[in-house]
């Protein structure tokens, strides 16, 4: 077998403090992780490092791989807000499915990474059919000189926050407790498009949103109240989100992502924005008239000022 290619990007010189795993969504589980590799790196005067693999490896493996929490440049960008001093993408391929996890380890942990030691959640696994594990891990650390430390798991309502958990809470539209499970508030960042405008004619200018990932997950459709950073006026506004088809017009081209700006009035065509999802007010429904609608968006836009006030 060809041996893949480990070489990502990061090759410590002195040795390493390591964790590899997906991350995805870096969740209050995942920080915990994080926090330990900081307290080691601190101690044994070593470089913290933090390894993912792209695409993630469900995706790769199975015809049944999840939308993302965090997409590869949404994770390094959230990593940058940790102490971490160097975090590389691992390229996840079907050959590398296939490598033994003492393998794994002896090549990427110990010759490539120079790890000193390592951090794994409760339940990780890797390796060829997910065969290593902490025990593994612990035997082949005595073997090759290096410390293997276990989180614990970082319970909510008695259960383990996972990312499965938190993309399952934002599919039913549950975003306030998916914020908890994260430890911020669930966002999509994207490109504004040109629409049809109808929202100008309702008296609700909207921003057509497409997603700067297509694999991005987008919560249950309906309508929620939002904060929408603009980073080329260097600005955050309140506004309103609709997710959905848009049944009261053709409701049939797809999910669309229609974001309002309150006390707004400029060009956002073509320019970067980030929603951060705070309440579901409502379900995505169709409405027989026109003035019903906009009676409706007036009620939804009252309710979501009232949902942000007070909220930085």
């Amino acid at each position: 077998m060809t041996r893949p290619n480990y070489i990502f990007g990061v090759a410590p010189k002195m040795g390493s403090v390591l964790s590899i795993g997906s991350f995805d969504g870096l969740h209050l589980g995942h920080q915990s992780i994080l926090n330990q590799v900081i307290s080691l790196s601190d101690r044994l005067k070593l470089p913290s490092i933090v390894a993912s693999f792209d695409p993630h490896p469900r995706e790769v493996l199975s015809q049944d791989y999840p939308h993302l929490l965090s997409p590869g440049s949404e994770k390094t960008a959230l990593l940058e807000s940790f102490s971490i001093d160097a975090f590389g993408l691992i390229p996840f391929t079907k050959m590398m499915s296939f490598v033994e996890p003492e393998e794994f380890v002896e090549h990427v942990l110990v010759k490539h990474m120079l790890t000193k030691a390592v951090v794994v959640g409760y339940d990780h696994r890797f390796g060829r059919n997910r065969r290593g594990d902490f025990d593994m891990l612990c035997r082949l650390g005595k073997q090759f000189d290096f410390e293997v430390h276990e989180c614990e798991a970082v319970s909510d309502a008695d259960l383990p926050i996972s990312s499965s958990r938190i993309r399952t809470l934002l599919q039913q539209g549950t975003v306030d407790e998916a914020a908890h499970q994260l430890g911020r508030r669930y966002s999509i960042g994207g490109e504004i498009i040109r629409g049809a405008g109808r929202g100008r004619t309702l008296g609700v200018p909207t921003a057509n949103l497409i997603p700067d990932h297509e694999r991005k997950l987008v919560p249950l459709s309906g309508v929620y109240a939002v904060k929408v950073d603009v980073p080329h006026l260097k600005g955050r506004f309140d506004g309103m989100m609709n997710i959905g088809t848009r049944p009261t017009f053709d409701g049939k081209s797809g999910i669309h992502l229609e974001v309002h700006l309150f006390d707004f009035d400029d060009d956002l065509y073509d320019r970067e924005l980030r929603v951060e999802f705070h309440e579901r007010v409502r379900d995505e429904q169709r409405f027989s008239f026109k003035e019903a609608l906009i009676a409706q968006l007036k009620l939804d836009s009252e309710r979501c000022r009232r949902s942000l006030s007070g909220i930085s």
